[in-house]
C-alpha cells in the first residue's frame, strides 16, 4: 500500500514538472520569438524609432545686466516670460492646418500674438503686395510654371492658390481664417522647425496658453513652451533717449551687426539698438547657458540636464540722477509751452523741442541728459509696429537725441570761446575797451548792434550785455584761424567720446567752406562766425562740454554716462576719468568766467532778472540763434551756465527750438540747479 501511494507521488510529482518545464519552454519561445520580431523581422522599423528620440543642446538664455541710476534706482530689468515652438512631426496638411487653427483660437482667447513674416509681405482686406513679391511667389509656387503664372496673376488669384496647392486649406475655413493659417504655414516653410532647431511661434505668451499646450500637449503635437527672461524698464519715459531700446537682430545693418554672428548670435535675438541698451550690448548681454535633452517625435522633453549654467550680463550704474532728470523733463517741457504762450513780435508760438544737459565740472560725469519730446521705450518691447512707425515718423522726430545729436547754431554762447582766442592771440586784454557805437562798417559791411550805442566798453561788460559790436569787431580782429583754433581745443568740431551716439556738427572755419561751398573765405564770414552763426552748429553735449571747461578752469573731460558696471561675482569695474588741457592760461579763463558772472548778477546781464534772488552766485550766457527761417518762425534759443560761480560743481546747456531768446530757457537751467542743490523754492 505504502508503495503503491509513493509510486503516485512520484508520477504526480514527474507529470508537475512536465507542465512546468513546458510552461518555461512556451514563456522563452514567446520571448526568443519577441526578440526574433524585434531584432530581425522589424528590426529596421524599431531601430527608426529608437533613434527619433534625439539627444540636442539646448540653450538657457541668461538674464540681461540691469540699469540702474548713479544711487540704485533701477531703470531696466528683467522678468521671466514664457514662449511657445514647433517642431514638425509629420502630420498631413491638412491635419497641420487644423493644428494651427486650434492654435490660433488658443492665442486669440488669451491675448497673445504669434510672429508673422507673411503679414509684412502679403496682405489681405484688400489682397495686396506689400514688398518682396518675387521672393514671397518663389516660396510658395509647388513648381516653375506655376511661379511664373503667379507673377501676372492677382493678388486675390495668389491667395486661391496659397489656399488651394501651397498650404491645402480645406473649405471649411473662412478666407480670414485661411489666410490666418497660412500666416504660421509661411513660418514653417521659410524655416523649417526641425527637432534639433525648433521655431519660435510666439513669444512672451500668457500662462494660460503655457498651461493649455503643456497639460494637453497630446492635442496640440509639436508645441511645447519654454522660458527666457525679456526686458523691462520702469519709468523709463525719463531717460528714454539715454536708456535707448531694444529690437530684433534681423532689423539691425550697419557695421556692428556684421560683427553679430562671429560673437554667437542667431537672426532670432534681440540687442540694443540705440543709447546704453546698444553702447553696452557686450557687457549687458551675458553668456547663454547650455543644456542636453532628449526629446521624442512630439517634441516633448524626455531627458534633460544643464551642461553649463548661463551668465548674466553685468549690471550698469549710470552717471544719471533720475530725480534730477525728472526736474530737468518738467521744467523743460513747463517752459517750452510758457514761451509758446509769450506775447512778442519776434515769437510765432511755435516752441516745440529741447534738451538739456547736466554734467559734473570735475569729472564729466553727465548728470541729467534730456532731449524733448520723449517718448516710452516700452513701445519696443511690446513691439507695436503702429506705435513704432509713429514715433519714427513724428515731424517732431521724438526718436531723435538732441542732447547728442541735435545741430545747432551757438549764437550768443560762442561768445566766451572767441573772447579766450582774443585774449590767447592777444588781440585784447580784459581791461582793452572796444568802441561799440550803434552801427559799424567792418570787413567792408555795416553792422548792426543790437545793444545800441554802448560806447568804449571792456570784456566783462561785452558778455554782460552780449554785445554783438564787441563780438563783430574783436571777433574780426582775432581772425577766423585762431577762433577756430581754440574752438577746437574746447572740443567743437569732433566728438566729445560719450558712450552713446553723437554727431560731430560742424565748425565756420575757411576748410569748411570750401569743402561745401567750393568758395573762399571773406571778412564778413569771420563777422557771423564769431556771433555763433554762419556754419557753427554744435550739440548740447558739446556745448556743456564747452562751459564746464571754462568752469573747471581749463580741462576738457570726456562726457560719460557709465558710471560703473558691475559682474556676477560682484566685481566693481569703474569707469575711468579722462581729461586733457584746452591750453588756455588761468588770466585767460578767470577773464571769461568774470564776464559769465555778470551775465546773472550785474545790472545790465542778459540774465539777472532770473537769478537776482538765487542764494549764490551763477556764472552763464545766453544765446538767440537766428536760422534763416525768422520769416515764419522763432529763432532757437539757449542758455549755458555753471554754479557756484566760486567753486563750480555742476555745468548746464539748454536748447530751446523756436525758443525765441536765449533767457526765456534760463528759468530751465535755474530749475536744474535748484532741484541739484536741493533749494527748496522751486517753480511757483
Amino acid at each position: 500500500m505504502n508503495a503503491e501511494l509513493q509510486k503516485k507521488q512520484n508520477f504526480d510529482l514527474k507529470r508537475r514538472f512536465i507542465i512546468c518545464l513546458v510552461i518555461i519552454l512556451l514563456i522563452c519561445g514567446v520571448f526568443l520569438r519577441q526578440l526574433v520580431d524585434i531584432q530581425i523581422v522589424n528590426g529596421q522599423e524599431y531601430l527608426d524609432t529608437s533613434m527619433k528620440r534625439i539627444i540636442t543642446n539646448g540653450v538657457i538664455y541668461a538674464n540681461r545686466g540691469n540699469i540702474y541710476d548713479r544711487y540704485g534706482v533701477p531703470i531696466a530689468g528683467n522678468r521671466l516670460g514664457f514662449c511657445v515652438q514647433f517642431v514638425d512631426t509629420g502630420l498631413s496638411p491638412r491635419e497641420k492646418n487644423d493644428l494651427i487653427a486650434r492654435v490660433i483660437r488658443l492665442f486669440d482667447t488669451n491675448g497673445d500674438r504669434y510672429s508673422s513674416t507673411m503679414r509684412a509681405i502679403f496682405a489681405n482686406n484688400p489682397y495686396r503686395f506689400l514688398t518682396n513679391k518675387e521672393g514671397f511667389i518663389k516660396q510658395i509656387a509647388v513648381s516653375d510654371s506655376d511661379r511664373e503664372m503667379l507673377m501676372e496673376a492677382d493678388p486675390k488669384d495668389v491667395f486661391k492658390y496659397m489656399r488651394e496647392k501651397t498650404f491645402e486649406i480645406d473649405p471649411i475655413y473662412t478666407d480670414e481664417e485661411a489666410y490666418r493659417i497660412m500666416e504660421l504655414r509661411y513660418e514653417m516653410l521659410i524655416r523649417p522647425a526641425k527637432i534639433t532647431d525648433p521655431l519660435i511661434i510666439a513669444e512672451d505668451v500668457s500662462i494660460e496658453t503655457v498651461v493649455t499646450l503643456e497639460e494637453r500637449n497630446r492635442e496640440y503635437p509639436g508645441f511645447s513652451t519654454f522660458s527666457k527672461p525679456f526686458r523691462e524698464y520702469y519709468d523709463a519715459e525719463l531717460v528714454a533717449h539715454v536708456l535707448g531700446h531694444m529690437g530684433n537682430i534681423g532689423e539691425l545693418y550697419d557695421e556692428w551687426s556684421q560683427k553679430y554672428p562671429e560673437l554667437g548670435y542667431t537672426w532670432k535675438d534681440t540687442v540694443g539698438k540705440t543709447g546704453i541698451e546698444r553702447s553696452e550690448e557686450h557687457v549687458l548681454r551675458g553668456i547663454n547657458g547650455k543644456t542636453r535633452k532628449e526629446v521624442d517625435t512630439d517634441g516633448r522633453l524626455t531627458f534633460y540636464e544643464v551642461v553649463e549654467p548661463p551668465k548674466p550680463g553685468q549690471d550698469i550704474y549710470l552717471t544719471i540722477d533720475l530725480n534730477l532728470q525728472k526736474a530737468a523733463l518738467e521744467s523743460l517741457k513747463r517752459n517750452i509751452e510758457v514761451i509758446r504762450d509769450k506775447e512778442h513780435k519776434k515769437n510765432f508760438h511755435d516752441a516745440n523741442a529741447g534738451a538739456v544737459v547736466a554734467m559734473d565740472v570735475k569729472t564729466g560725469e553727465i548728470l541729467a541728459m534730456v532731449s524733448y519730446p520723449t517718448y516710452d521705450p516700452v513701445v519696443f518691447l511690446e513691439g507695436n509696429s503702429e506705435m513704432i512707425n509713429y514715433l519714427y515718423t513724428h515731424p517732431d522726430s521724438i526718436t531723435l537725441n538732441r542732447a547728442t545729436s541735435g545741430k545747432y547754431a551757438p549764437g550768443s554762447t560762442y561768445k566766451p570761446l572767441v573772447a579766450i582766442a582774443a585774449l590767447e592771440s592777444g588781440t585784447i586784454t580784459p581791461q582793452t575797451l572796444v568802441y561799440c557805437p550803434s552801427r559799424k562798417e567792418i570787413g567792408g559791411l555795416i553792422w548792426p548792434n543790437l545793444e545800441g550805442n554802448q560806447g568804449r566798453i571792456n570784456l566783462e561788460k561785452a558778455l554782460e550785455t552780449s554785445s554783438n559790436m564787441f563780438f563783430f569787431q574783436v571777433g574780426f580782429d582775432t581772425g577766423i584761424d585762431n577762433i577756430v583754433k581754440w574752438a577746437k581745443n574746447f572740443g567743437f568740431g569732433k566728438k566729445t567720446g560719450i558712450e552713446i551716439g553723437e554727431e560731430i556738427g560742424s565748425l565756420a572755419s575757411r576748410e569748411f567752406k570750401l569743402a561745401n561751398y567750393n568758395e573762399g573765405w571773406v571778412p564778413a564770414d569771420t563777422c557771423n562766425a564769431a556771433l555763433g552763426q554762419l556754419y557753427n552748429a554744435f550739440t548740447p553735449i558739446q556745448l556743456v562740454n564747452y562751459v564746464a571747461s571754462i568752469a573747471n578752469g581749463g580741462k576738457l573731460y570726456r562726457p560719460h554716462l557709465v558710471r560703473k558696471r558691475v559682474d556676477a561675482s560682484g566685481e566693481v569695474h569703474l569707469s575711468e576719468i579722462e581729461y586733457r588741457e584746452s591750453g588756455a592760461k588761468e588770466s585767460t579763463i578767470k577773464a571769461v568766467q568774470k564776464g559769465m558772472v555778470a551775465v546773472t548778477n550785474s545790472q545790465d546781464g542778459t540774465a539777472v532778472h532770473i537769478f537776482k534772488d538765487f542764494p549764490f552766485e551763477v556764472a552763464g550766457k545766453t544765446g538767440t540763434a537766428e536760422t534763416g527761417l525768422e520769416a515764419t518762425s522763432s529763432s532757437n534759443a539757449l542758455f549755458l551756465c555753471y554754479a557756484p560761480a566760486d567753486n563750480p560743481e555742476i555745468a548746464v546747456a539748454v536748447v530751446v527750438e523756436k525758443g525765441v531768446w536765449g533767457s526765456w530757457t534760463a528759468p530751465i537751467a535755474k530749475d536744474v540747479l535748484m532741484a541739484y542743490f536741493n533749494i527748496k523754492e522751486r517753480h511757483k
